[in-house]
């Protein structure tokens, strides 16, 4: 047996012993400069509670936010940061609760300063655990919204006012449409008595005269049934339905067979999906976008009009085209609004209300519509609804 003794290795153990010290040196180095950046921060309430919701350290951030000197409120529960209303329903320990069975909270609501005074706070709070899984602890981490949250408020605010003066606009529009009614028949009836009675013997231009007035009051009753009918689809949305699309294009085209025959218009109509909405409403949207076709069309073209739809996800797209007189393509939103006209009255009679109330029945379905043109070639109005099935 070899009894001779062992090389000194003191060199070695000197070497491991330093380096054992300057890797424990940068944890707490790393320690250290983890635990100022936290007591730091001032955008944020950084908080360390125990397993009872006792604050054990406070940052600037919490000082900042909450108003409270560290030696104020360590070991307070945190429950002093709660409205009494919240308090009484125990928020703050059905928070505690959460993060102790899930390992988080996360909460927004109005929080109480030193003062007394409130803020809108977002808050998480987070489990700690040592090193056989037990709760040691929790972590509370506060953010001052406040701002947003006012922001949020206003927003909100303005949206309710605006949709009360909306309301009181299309009750306003509806009311006056309806008193309109009756002197708007006196005049339409006695210009018309008055032109089949009288009408011959007059002289020209007092004839003229008169034709313009009756006009006039054809134009002005369109207008009216056209504001009801704006003013009906603007109000509360029925419940919907499901509603089978080439139902309705059956129907459509069957009310414009007589224009449809008298410019020998060619309609191609593919497959359509049963879609969520309001059947009258839908109707009329395609009342409205084939009855713009056939009105638009080209006199020097056979009208054709291709009606089709594409299916993807859980939306489809209907596409109406024609290869009518069309439109600039810089006018592809304009043509959306009220009253908007891009042709001559004298020429294409119409209210200037039709496509408006397009875009108002889409959005009532929480779908899109846009428009593509070209003149002399065309244009396109494109849907985009939400889908149930196809047939």
């Amino acid at each position: 047996m070899d009894t001779r003794p062992l090389p000194d290795d003191s060199a070695s153990y000197e070497r491991l012993r330093l380096l054992a010290e300057q890797k424990n040196a940068a944890l707490l180095l790393s320690e250290e400069r983890y635990h100022k950046m936290v007591e730091e921060v001032e955008d944020y309430a950084i908080l360390l509670l125990d397993i009872d919701g006792r604050i054990m350290n406070w940052n600037k951030g919490a000082e900042k936010i909450k108003g409270y000197k560290e030696a104020e409120i360590i070991g307070r529960n945190f429950r002093i940061f709660y409205r009494q209303e919240d308090q009484q329903r125990q928020l703050p320990e059905k928070l505690i609760q959460q993060a102790r069975s899930t390992g988080k909270a996360i909460h927004e609501g109005w929080r109480v300063r030193k003062d007394g005074t409130t803020f809108w706070g977002s808050i998480v709070i987070t489990a700690l655990h040592d090193d056989h899984h037990n709760i040691i602890g929790f972590s509370k981490v506060t953010r001052d919204l406040t701002e947003r949250k006012i922001a949020e408020n206003k927003i909100k605010q303005y949206a309710k006012e605006l949709e009360a003066q909306n309301r009181d606009l299309q009750q306003f529009a509806y009311a006056a449409a309806h008193d309109m009614k009756e002197p708007l028949r006196k005049v339409q009836f006695y210009t018309s008595t008055l032109l089949e009675g009288i009408g011959a013997t007059l002289p020209p231009k007092e004839r003229s005269y008169l034709e313009r007035a009756v006009d006039a009051a054809q134009r002005m009753q369109r207008l009216i049934e056209d504001l009801f009918t704006y003013t009906r689809i603007s109000g509360e949305v029925p419940a919907f339905e499901q509603v089978p699309l080439n139902n309705l294009i059956e129907d459509v085209l069957s009310h414009h067979q007589e224009t449809i025959a008298s410019i020998n218009a060619y309609i191609e109509i593919g497959p359509l999906p049963v879609v969520p909405g309001i059947t009258f409403q839908l109707r009329q949207l395609l009342d409205n976008l084939i009855g713009n076709s056939l009105k638009y069309h080209h006199t020097e073209k056979t009208p054709h009009i291709v009606i089709q739809s594409t299916v993807y996800n859980d939306k489809c797209e209907i596409t109406i085209q024609d290869n009518g007189i069309g439109f600039e393509p810089q006018n592809c939103e304009k043509i959306f609004e009220i009253f908007e006209r891009l042709h001559g009255r004298e020429n294409y009679p119409g209210t200037g209300i039709g496509l408006a109330l397009c875009q108002r029945i889409v959005r009532n379905h929480q779908g899109t519509i846009t428009a593509t043109g070209q003149v002399n070639e065309g244009a396109t109005f494109t849907i985009t609804l939400p889908i149930i099935n196809m047939e």
